[in-house]
């Protein structure tokens, strides 16, 4: 209290003017049509932006929020693409819709650690063997495949990214639906090279490159990345370069996706190799 009286006394000079000014200005807005048509102006302007401002910043500290669900929604969305009416939850949901032939489940998870500057990087996941993963699930994001988990514990999974030196992607050019093998070279984190493409297919910059699949760990269709148009001819093949859809340096959310018919078709064709 006295700290408050000390300063009111300090500032009577500087507050008593304030005050008068503040009491002369409300007069003369009031007291004119005009000033006070220019004094509402100014203060509609000086409130619009403080509004602006304030909703700017509110937006911005929404977004990791506003991601995570555009992730739950898009996760959904590809359930109802493949038949299945589940709603995301902590685990994958057990249906198999073997009328219109759904293989394929999805769970969101959200990535905890991540590389890109090595030769064999990893993703981990927070999700685990408790929420339905298992080693050999394919990982894509809202841009595109990921990788594939290679461990699991109850609460975290890891995954083998497709920046990483050891993992090969069965994928097609979307326009002609001839597949090859895309592969990271461990230069450039944004591209990778598509090879084994017959050399008298015709390609063209922009096309379009997506899983085939022929694997049991991702459906087909899945985006992988887009030609940029430097080619590598030789023999009966050629070697394409690919950018990637992903941008493995923003990878904050992605899906597990889960093949409910995997066992079959690996024992199966096991089976039919002997």
């Amino acid at each position: 209290m006295r700290s408050l009286l000390n300063f009111l006394l300090r500032f009577k000079t500087l507050i008593l003017f304030l005050v008068l000014e503040a009491v002369a200005l409300v007069m003369i807005s009031t007291s004119h049509n005009y000033h006070q048509t220019v004094f509402y102006g100014l203060s509609r302007n000086i409130s619009g932006f403080v509004a602006r401002r304030l909703e700017r910043g509110t937006y911005y500290f929404r977004l990791r929020s506003v991601n995570e669900e555009l992730v739950k929604e898009n996760t959904l969305l590809r359930r109802r693409l493949e038949g299945l009416t589940a709603m995301p939850a902590e685990g994958f949901s057990g249906v198999h819709d073997t009328i219109s032939g759904v293989n394929y489940t999805y769970l969101n998870a959200r990535v905890i650690s991540n590389s890109v500057n090595k030769q064999k990087n990893f993703i981990t996941l927070d999700r685990g063997s408790k929420h339905g993963v298992h080693v050999g699930m394919g990982v894509a994001s809202p841009s595109g495949v990921v990788g594939v988990v290679v461990g699991v514990s109850p609460n975290y999974s890891v995954v083998m990214s497709l920046l990483n030196t050891d993992f090969r992607l069965s994928a097609s050019i979307a326009r002609n639906d001839y597949f090859g093998s895309l592969a990271w070279d461990g230069i450039n984190y944004r591209y990778a090279k598509l090879s084994e493409i017959p050399h008298h297919v015709t390609v063209s910059e922009g096309d379009t490159i997506v899983t085939s699949g022929y694997s049991a760990i991702f459906p087909a269709g899945l985006m992988a990345g887009t030609l940029t148009g430097d080619q590598n001819r030789g023999g009966d093949f050629i070697s394409l370069e690919v950018m990637l859809s992903v941008d493995f340096k923003k990878l904050t959310d992605v899906y597990v996706i889960g093949n409910l018919t995997r066992d079959e078709r690996e024992t199966l064709e096991e089976e039919v190799v002997k």
